[in-house]
């Protein structure tokens, strides 16, 4: 049977379901009654358990989706730097992979004076945490906070449960 693991990467659970069904469909093909009682296919993109694939596709379909608003409408009309900050460290963080500060805010399409006023902010009110690069001193990164990962899992949870409701197709798989 193949086991689930929301830390386990996407590609290895669909190696082991194919590896799984090719054993049961060379079974059949002997004559064999294949037994697919023991498959359990892994959902990747997370939207019956909402683990850490789901989330992390749900988060950059997120940013995809703002992306062609704006596109759509113009970047000045909808403005909300402090949640696509998060959403930008959010995506760091399940990739695990460092941002700096300037990254960040390139990222996050802000000036910078925007990022580092709304960064500071969010330090303020203990969601993110500024780290110095300590080969150079002009250079920081931010990540967030474990609050501030339960708060947007959170939010990713109850968008992914929201679409399930209303039967919005699933997220298409990005990883």
């Amino acid at each position: 049977m193949v086991t689930r693991s929301d830390e386990e990467p996407i590609l290895e659970r669909i190696e082991k379901v194919l590896a799984e069904l090719s054993r049961s469909i060379g079974s059949s093909a002997n004559g064999e009654e294949a037994d697919t009682s023991a498959i359990e296919v892994p959902d990747p993109v997370g939207a019956t358990s909402f683990g850490a694939a789901g989330r992390l596709n749900t988060a950059i379909a997120w940013v995809r989706a703002r992306a062609c608003r704006d596109q759509a409408f113009g970047d000045d009309l909808f403005f909300d730097p402090a949640w696509s900050i998060m959403l930008e460290l959010y995506i760091h963080h399940r990739q695990q992979t460092a941002t700096s500060i300037t990254s960040l805010c390139v990222a996050a399409k802000i000036p910078p004076s925007t990022g580092l006023r709304w960064v500071a902010l969010l330090e303020k009110r203990g969601l993110v945490v500024r780290e110095a690069d300590p080969f150079d001193r002009r250079k920081s990164y931010a990540r967030l906070t474990s609050e501030a990962i339960e708060r947007v899992e959170r939010t990713l949870d109850d968008a992914m449960e929201s679409n399930r409701k209303l039967g919005i197709e699933r997220v298409r798989l990005v990883n």
